[in-house]
Formats: structure tokens, sequence, C-alpha cells
């Protein structure tokens, strides 16, 4: 008779999600089919403008480390005004907006070199300061409107399908650009990317969720006061500090290998476009599985514990890249193991610490913490270039550059491993601050 009377038990009805949250994710999937699109022009250009320079100009290390930290400079100038007016203003315009502007810019490269037979080094830096500028603007708008989006629970997973899919497109952008610089040439490989940024565009136009209200007009404070709250309140949340060092030291290893890899590995090296394009490629790969194990990774060591041995293994893979013999198989096995674990792990410190920002951060404080992070990171990484700019023009050369980019990361992810952050197990732990 028990059994019978469960038997006739009516079954549990199926929550149904709400109209809210399946707005939610309609967004995040055109908000991630945006990144794909841009990431995917972005990678060309990221291989087609230093490439265009060092072997079409013939430039000096000095001038590609000037080339290379241009946009970082005019990025550390915007990033912090850029914080106080995405905390004022909707984040979907500024989104919009930069995307365009971007696409405008890097259309005047095939622009010039049909009208004019070339480009100059003092327009690729024009053009690189300023879409520099627009995408520190575009960045600290996203990760804003993300986590105002986005509840708290599912931050990081999200932050992961972004950071994945941005890989995926690393491996098809990079993948298409030897290809297309070495059919169609540099400037016009660089034209697909200026596509992409109006595609993106028209994608965040379907964003529909609306996002939290703005503060009142009365209730605002001066721009340098607000802009200086951005990193005082975040240095006041305790298991923020370790992060923003980390950003730092980030920043430098970023510098580094942005002022030295390509040099390296197109001089020492002597790999063709097509060939560092294919290497390079081989990191969108790592970085998508990055996206898919994060939270596997993150829930088995812990959320502390994933950034910290993150951040060694991304150094480790980087120190790969000098050890790399010239024409030979494994000096490209080598340079192919550099992309897939830096990249990878890459991804998953950063749906960490994005998802730790997103869940102890006010809204309303997004727009300017953001900024301060990126600011922090943007002096690494401008240190970086410089650094790796004199390493590359003396004896010790870009290699020497790349070994010390290594060692900034090992080091920041064994300093994590010290801290109260390297022992938080779960994001949940962390105080909700909304």
């Amino acid at each position: 008779m028990y059994a019978a009377r469960v038997s006739q038990r009516k079954p549990a009805p199926i929550a149904r999600p709400t109209a809210a949250a399946v707005g939610i994710q309609r967004d995040v999937r055109y908000l991630i089919g945006a990144q794909a699109v841009s990431t995917f022009g972005s990678f060309i250009t990221r291989a087609a403008l230093p490439l265009l320079a060092i072997i079409g100009l013939q430039i000096s290390p000095a001038e590609a480390a000037l080339l290379a930290a241009v946009d970082l400079i005019a990025a550390a100038l915007i990033s912090q005004v850029a914080g106080v007016w995405i905390d004022r203003l909707p984040r979907r315009p500024v989104l919009i907006g930069t995307d365009l502007i971007r696409a405008l810019l890097l259309g005047s490269i095939p622009l010039a070199a049909a009208l004019f037979g070339g480009v100059t080094l003092a327009h690729l830096i024009a053009v690189s300061a300023l879409t520099g500028m627009c995408a520190t603007a575009f960045d600290i708008a996203e990760r804003s409107y993300l986590a105002g989006l986005v509840p708290a629970p599912q931050l990081r997973a999200v932050l992961a399908r972004v950071l994945g899919i941005r890989g995926a497109a690393e491996f098809f952008g990079f993948g298409s650009a030897g290809i297309l610089i070495g059919t169609i040439g540099g400037p016009a490989a660089i034209g697909v990317d200026a596509i992409t940024y109006i595609v993106s565009a028209l994608l965040i136009t379907a964003l529909r969720v609306r996002e939290p209200r703005l503060p009142a007009a009365k209730q605002r404070r001066s721009f340098i006061t607000e802009a200086r709250e951005g990193l005082t309140k975040t240095w006041a949340i305790p298991i923020l500090r370790p992060l923003l060092g980390t950003s730092a030291a980030i920043g430098l290893y970023f510098g580094l290998f942005r002022s030295a890899y390509m040099i390296y590995v197109a001089r020492t090296l002597g790999l063709p476009a097509e060939a560092i394009g294919f290497v390079i490629a081989t990191g969108g790969i790592a970085s998508y599985m990055g996206g898919v194990f994060t939270e596997r990774i993150s829930q088995a060591l812990g959320t502390g514990r994933a950034i910290s041995v993150s951040l060694i293994i991304v150094g480790v893979g980087l120190a790969l890249v000098p050890l790399a013999p010239a024409a030979s198989v494994l000096g490209i096995a080598l340079l192919i193991a550099h992309q897939l674990l830096s990249d990878g792990f890459e991804t998953v410190w950063e749906a960490n610490q994005g998802a730790i920002r997103g869940r102890v951060l006010p809204d309303a404080l997004q727009g300017r913490a953001n900024a301060a992070f990126e600011g922090i990171s943007i002096l690494g990484r401008l240190a970086g270039i410089l650094l790796g700019g004199a390493l590359g023009s003396s004896i010790a050369g870009s290699g020497a550059a790349l070994f010390a980019g290594a060692a900034a990361s090992i080091i920041a992810g064994l300093a994590i491993a010290t801290t109260r952050l390297g022992r938080v197990k779960r994001i949940s732990e962390l105080p909700q601050a909304r």
C-alpha cells in the first residue's frame, strides 16, 4: 500500500527560469558573441601591426618597445577618467561607442596604404594610442556591465565562458593572421579587424536587460574625489589588496612578454609570419579549454590556491620560450607548450579574480574599482615594456626579458599563497556587496 501511495504522488514541479533570468542569459550570449567577433579581429591586428612595423618598416628594438608602449601610455592617461564616467553613464553606449571608434581608427590603415602606398611609424603609433584608450574604456565598461548583470554565484562561470570563447577567437584570429598577412598584406588584414568592431557594436545594440540605476547627479562628488575612491575604497577591502599587487606583477609579465616575444621569435628564431600565427593560435585552444575547466580546477584546488597555482604555471610556460632552439621541432614544441600552459591557466586566474571583484565590490563602485585594477596593471605593463626594450637592446637580449617576465608571474603566485586570499576555498565565503 505504501508503494501505491508513493506512486500516486505528483512529481515536483520543474522550476522554470524567470523572464529576468532568460533575459540575462540572452544578453550574455550576445555579449559573448560580440566579444568573439571583435577579439577575432583584434588578434589579427595584434599580429599584423607589430609585424608590419618590424618587417615592413624595419624598426629597431627600441622603436618596437615604443610601439608596444604607446597604447598603454594612452590607456594609463584615460583609465581613471573612464572609471568615473562608467560609474556615471549607462555602460552599453560606452561599449558601442568604443567599438565604432576603433573601427574608424583601424580602417585608416588600409585606407592610407591604398592612397599613399604605405603607412608610417607615426601613423601606427597614433592608431595604437587611440585604440588603446578605447580598449581600456571598453574593458572597464564590460567588466562593470557583467558584474551588474550576472548574479554573483554565476559570475565566475560566466567570466570563464567569456574568456574561453575569447580564446577560441584568439585561435582563429592568430591562425588567420599569418594567412591574411601573407596573402592580402598587413594593412588589409587590419582592415578585417575594423569590420569586426562594426559587427560587435551591432550585436551589443541587441542587449535588452536594463542596467542598474545610476546615482543621481546631486549625489555625485567632484570628479577627482570619485576617481580617488576607485583606489582607496578598493584598497580598504583586505581580500582585494593581494589582487592589486598581483595586477602590477602580471602587468610587468605582460609588458616584458609584449616587448620581447615577437622580436625573439621573428629574429632570433627566424620564424616566418605564418609560423608565428600558427604558434600563437594554439594558445587560443588552451584559453578555450581553460574556460571549460575553470570551475572544476577552482573547486578542486580552492579559489585562492587556483589563483596561486595558475600564476606559477603561467610563469613556467613563458620560461620555455627563451629555451627554444632555432629551426628545430623542439623549438616549435616549446613555443606551443608555452602557449598551452600560459594561456590556459591565465584564464583560470582571470576568471577567479574577476569573480572575487564582482562579489565584494558594490555596483556603484565597479567602474572605478576596475579602472584602479586596470591602471595598476597598465603601470606594470609600461615598466615591463621599458625594461624589455632596454634588455632587448643590450647584450642580454630579448631572451633575458622573457625570463624576467616569467619570474614576475612565478613570484606573484608564490606571494598569493602566503596571504589570506590564498586560503580562500570558495568565493561564497567572501562578503557580498550589492
